[in-house]
């Protein structure tokens, strides 16, 4: 019902997208998962839309996958073309997750979005190598902060390119 409703949805259905990719990096979708069964969001598209001066900074993709019951998994995806942690800010990188769960989730579309969630996901999908010396204490700083929504608490997931959604049967539904 929700993916029908969004589909429908005068605003939203017009950021719909066929996949979640920038820069070739993206988040797949696995091939057991029926296409009626999943939804894909551009969620920095519909900011960029915006004719306001200052525009929230706002993560690529939002990903809806329909479970049983009418559960579904949420999963909000920031794609960087990047090899380097120097190359990314982390408090904008928290404003990114922050602006799609308190604003573009509970706000411009609490009627449709804010649901439920079975569960949420947050990745920070870019190239980085997350052991690296370098790298590793922003990525220790980035996985630390905690996000609640509806009582649940979550964090950010730094994933190589190309994570996948698994179907909702999986106990762990992302690789």
């Amino acid at each position: 019902m929700l993916i029908e409703q969004i589909k429908e949805h005068d605003i939203l259905s017009k950021y719909i997208i066929p996949r979640c990719e920038e820069n070739n990096i993206c988040v797949e979708i696995d091939q057991e998962i029926d296409s009626e069964d999943v939804l894909i969001i551009k969620v920095d598209a519909y900011y960029n839309s915006l004719r306001i001066a200052r525009r929230p900074p706002s993560p690529d993709c939002m990903i809806i996958l329909k479970c049983q019951n009418e559960e579904y998994l949420l999963t909000i995806a920031e794609l960087k073309a990047i090899d380097s942690d120097s190359r990314f800010d982390l408090n904008n990188m928290f404003a990114k997750f922050d602006t799609c769960i308190n604003d573009f989730i509970t706000v411009q579309f609490a009627d449709v979005l804010d649901i439920d969630y079975k569960k949420i996901n947050l990745f920070f999908v870019s190239r980085i190598e997350i052991y690296k010396r370098d790298a590793a204490l922003k990525m220790k700083v980035l996985q630390n902060r905690p996000y609640t929504f509806h009582g649940k608490r979550f964090y950010i997931q730094p994933k190589m390119p190309t994570p996948a959604i698994k179907p909702c049967k999986t106990e762990h539904q992302l690789s």
